[in-house]
């Protein structure tokens, strides 16, 4: 931490420039404390690293448990002097008495109050759940940055995120989320946006970077919207999920997907298509899109007569006993929402695949138009798959890259 307070309770901070001499001479004739846990800390000069204060080995603080390492201390102290350089006011590591929380950077922008948590370790959901409802209460809003060391790639557009980054992400007015990161080594920002999980841990999405100097502090907070253009790449998803090979030892959640597909004489690589895509608000289940539109297809909307009304209520009821159960999983996110705005994704994607028609937007009355279709073969479901696509895309140009304007064309 770059702050501490003497002995006559002085608060000092190291991000103001200390000539190496007087820090030593300091630290000989007076002992510092910390402004939290008021425990004693050492001032630990640095030539390599940063100078900065940390608590006895034997000691640590209550109040801020993770160790802060050099990365860490270097990108805080960027991101401090990157708002300074806005003329954003902003202090350091600024103790909130009242909620006893001190985040990295406290500042304020547009009459409203900002608590920014550079995060680059990882910590306890409960914690940050904690953190970020003690400012909320006080007025405050949250802003999570993650340390460029988090990012994991798997692929151009593929990521892993853990269950904590989930509490970093931003919703932004699209519905969809996105997740700031910077990294002190190479002095950019970066954000993960249109972030649409495929698995507990694995998510598809779009990356973009730029350096920190040619950043503002607005664009953080509130990024242009961009359309997505993901879709297509969800198509090696879905790819994936017919083509994997069924595990010996299966998990409860694909054991019970298998036992619901052989029920209905299926095999599980051939869902219907119009299961598995990634629908508004699938992110609040952690549940693999492919499971559960599929339970929804086959024990649900099958059994609605065709071209007679039926509510949501309906859909909504057919899974809330596996939710109750956690056989469908919610995802843990910070602005917690309903599980049923998945529910109104799903009906959405299949109003726009004609599978389903709205009739009522007051009462969320809809009608079956058709049967889901059931692929013969794998060859077949592929090729399906891909119609489905452009069958959407079709309705909404945003979705459309160069490269599948050729292929309508």
């Amino acid at each position: 931490m770059f702050t501490a307070s003497l002995s006559n309770g002085t608060i000092i901070s190291l991000v103001d420039d200390w000539p190496l001499q007087e820090l030593k001479d300091l630290r000989k004739k007076d002992q510092f404390y910390c402004p939290v846990c008021e425990k004693p800390v050492v001032l630990k000069i640095g030539r390599k690293n940063h100078s900065h204060f940390a608590h006895h080995s034997k000691q640590g603080c209550s109040y801020l448990p993770e160790h802060e390492t050099n990365y860490h201390l270097t990108g805080k102290r960027d991101l401090y002097d990157w708002l300074k350089n806005q003329n954003v006011p902003v202090k350091m590591e600024y103790y909130l008495p009242i909620i006893k929380q001190r985040p990295d950077l406290v500042f304020r922008l547009q009459n409203k109050l900002y608590a920014l948590e550079y995060q680059c370790s990882t910590i306890p959901l409960d914690l940050i759940e904690k953190r970020t409802e003690g400012y909320l209460q006080q007025g405050i809003i949250p802003v999570w940055i993650l340390g460029g060391n988090r990012l994991k790639r798997r692929g151009q557009h593929q990521f892993t995120l853990q269950a904590y980054e989930w509490f970093a992400s931003i919703e932004q007015q699209t519905s969809e989320r996105m997740i700031v990161y910077y990294c002190p080594e190479t002095k950019a920002i970066s954000h993960l946006h249109h972030i649409t999980p495929y698995s507990t841990t694995k998510v598809l999405a779009s990356y973009n970077e730029v350096p920190l100097i040619d950043t503002k502090i607005e664009t953080v907070l509130y990024p242009p919207l961009k359309p997505s253009q993901l879709l297509q790449q969800w198509l090696t998803i879905k790819k994936h999920w017919r083509y994997q090979i069924p595990h010996p030892y299966p998990h409860l959640i694909e054991r019970y997907f298998r036992q619901l597909v052989y029920k209905h004489r299926l095999s599980p690589s051939l869902f219907p298509i119009e299961a598995g895509w990634p629908t508004s608000y699938c992110e609040l289940l952690e549940t693999p899109t492919y499971i559960w539109q599929t339970f929804l297809l086959l024990e649900c909307f099958q059994y609605q007569p065709l071209n007679q009304p039926f509510n949501k209520n309906i859909v909504v009821q057919c899974m809330q006993g596996l939710i109750r159960n956690r056989l469908f999983s919610q995802r843990n996110l910070l602005d917690t929402k309903s599980w049923t705005l998945s529910i109104d994704g799903y009906l959405d994607w299949l109003v726009k695949v004609r599978y389903l028609q709205r009739l009522d937007t007051t009462n969320d009355q809809y009608i079956r138009l058709r049967e889901a279709i059931h692929p013969k073969n794998s060859s077949q479901a592929i090729q399906l798959d891909h119609k489905c696509m452009f069958r959407v895309i079709e309705k909404n140009p945003l979705y459309l890259n160069s490269k599948m304007k050729e292929e309508l064309n």
